[in-house]
């Protein structure tokens, strides 16, 4: 892996990784709808993934060896009144990619998927064979790349995978997450209340595993087992022990919590992840308590600079 292009590249993902890889001595550029933040050390193009022309000259005019796909929208809760637009970036963008690398015969091919496709779901461990079942149009469109992944693997021998992602918080997370929410209120000194989730548990990774596992599967040289993982951690954390480690960790933190669901949140159960650990080496480090505390620390040194 020498040239790599990193779509959403000014992203929560994409950032932090195109300067992991830097960092490695690798050349990335990244490309964004979005220009990056200054001082980088890669090359930033703004693009588009509607722009067919433009990706297949990125793609040639660099060498690139590896594409890592992780420009999307990149959450339910964004552009819900625009069903049409999260198709045509998330499906159309993913197509117009995966066809452009199989045709310039890009080496790799690493796509950043979800855990919201699976929906809501069955009792676990859930493994990658467990039925879809997205609830939003977001979640399907990251469903229809991991099957995009699949058939381009079966039909054409594409070295691609996909890596079903979730639960992911810490530093430069810009969409909202619950823990997002408790972090910055508990460092501004507001009180956080939600009129759900005091039953609801779900699985999260800090965002410096996520870049460690994508890592760690873009430089498998050879063609993965399977076309796709799940990453996560493997335990759930209940919303009410995340609020209560918020609040020791930050004294005088209030949160609240009522009991019900959430239509931005699906029922979860612990996720299958011996893939990551069997094929790459990759089992989750941080806990929940540690990636807090790393978050905290990072958004009072952020809103005191």
């Amino acid at each position: 892996m020498r040239n790599v292009l990193v779509t959403g590249s000014s992203g929560f993902v994409g950032l932090p990784l195109a300067n992991r890889l830097v960092a490695e001595g690798v050349m990335v550029v990244g490309c964004d709808p979005v220009p990056g933040p200054n001082g980088h050390d890669f090359e930033s193009v703004r693009g588009d993934l509607q722009d067919v022309h433009q990706i297949y000259r990125l793609l040639d005019s660099h060498e690139i060896d590896t594409v890592i796909h992780s420009g999307a929208v990149s959450g339910s809760m964004l552009l819900r009144d625009d069903p049409y637009r999260v198709a045509q970036l998330n499906m159309f963008g993913t197509t117009h990619l995966m066809e452009a690398a199989r045709v310039t015969e890009v080496p790799k091919f690493v796509y950043i998927s979800s855990l919201s496709a699976y929906g809501n779901t069955p009792p676990g461990p859930v493994d990658v064979d467990a039925p879809m079942r997205p609830g939003s149009v977001y979640s399907a469109t990251k469903g229809a790349g991991d099957l995009l992944v699949m058939a381009y693997r079966s039909q054409f021998d594409m070295n691609a995978v996909s890596l079903r992602i979730g639960g992911l918080y810490g530093p430069g997370r810009r969409t909202w997450c619950v823990i997002k929410t408790m972090v910055e209120n508990a460092v501004a000194g507001r009180p956080t209340r939600f009129d759900w989730g005091a039953d609801q548990s779900r699985a999260h990774l800090y965002i410096d595993e996520t870049v460690e596992a994508i890592v760690r599967v873009a430089r498998a040289p050879e063609c993965s087992p399977q076309a796709i993982y799940n990453v996560t951690r493997p335990d759930l954390v209940s919303l009410p022990r995340i609020a209560e480690i918020v609040a020791e960790q930050m004294p005088g933190t209030e949160i609240t919590l009522e009991a019900g669901g959430s239509e931005l949140m699906y029922r979860r159960e612990p996720f299958d992840i011996q893939g990551m650990e069997r094929d790459f080496g990759f089992s989750p480090k941080i806990d929940i308590e540690r990636g807090i505390a790393r978050y905290l620390a990072w958004e009072e040194a952020r809103t005191t600079a």
